[in-house]
């Protein structure tokens, strides 16, 4: 059997395609998802009970690759009539994100020997979660370790041109700070769910850092763009409407992946 040349180039050309097609996808970086999760505690020790309890649990996800990062956080200026405490999980792509634990079975892994139903038991006596949040990085500089997490809320109307500012303008200007160690990080999100008239915002930055001194923002801007009007960088700012800000001290967290 003889397979002319036109068959042959068409399905070299398909295969191609498909070559390529693999690699965009390989090379393409996974979505980074986080869940943020408003707890109110009901006892003193709810603290100990997230480091004891399911800090080692949550170790366990991230250490087989099934969660990128969870961390407990307090509310250290805020109002925290409502959520005094927010539990943090990070998930690199929409197969972490899809993945649910048998909670179980992980509790049996990380305490061997011990009562499940009763730890769940102490768990519902302890805090209260009264709202959870599903949010997308859209951008950031690399974020180390830190104690603070600033927390900004924004209302944008024009969410291109919103994340056209925070990732051309103010991105370089958060790197400045990082790289002459005044902050440990700086993330830009946007808000997937819950969503509607009711939310008043739909994205948030996040300023991490080991201190709450002020920082130099206006110098590091200036560096980042010394050919720009500072006055003009400000104008900016109109793009979003700022909701309001809130601090978070960082309680307990796993650790990076081995």
């Amino acid at each position: 059997m003889t397979i002319s040349r036109p068959l042959i180039a068409s399905f070299a050309l398909t295969m191609l395609v498909v070559v390529c097609a693999t690699l965009a996808a390989a090379a393409e970086p996974s979505r980074m998802y986080v869940t943020v999760e408003c707890m109110q505690s009901t006892t003193p020790d709810y603290e100990d009970l997230e480091e004891t309890v399911w800090l080692p649990m949550h170790q366990a996800l991230v250490d087989r690759g099934q969660r990128n990062s969870w961390a407990l956080y307090r509310v250290l200026y805020g109002d925290q009539s409502r959520c005094d405490h927010y539990a943090v999980t990070t998930f690199a792509g929409d197969g972490q994100l899809n993945y649910t634990p048998d909670w179980e079975t992980v509790f049996a892994n990380a305490h061997a020997g011990k009562d499940f139903d009763k730890a769940m038991e102490r768990t519902w006596g302890a805090r209260r979660m009264l709202a959870t949040e599903l949010w997308i990085m859209v951008d950031s500089t690399p974020i180390g370790e830190h104690r603070y997490a600033v927390v900004n809320t924004m209302n944008a109307p024009d969410p291109d041109a919103y994340e056209r500012m925070e990732s051309r303008v103010f991105k370089p200007g958060h790197q400045a700070l990082v790289d002459a160690g005044h902050r440990s990080g700086w993330a830009l999100y946007t808000l997937v769910s819950p969503v509607g008239s009711a939310i008043p915002y739909n994205y948030s930055t996040v300023d991490f850092s080991n201190h709450l001194s002020p920082v130099p923002m206006a110098e590091a801007m200036l560096e980042a763009h010394p050919d720009r009007d500072l006055e003009a960088l400000q104008d900016l700012l109109s793009l979003r409407e700022h909701v309001k800000s809130e601090t978070w001290v960082r309680v307990a967290g796993t650790r990076p992946r081995n």
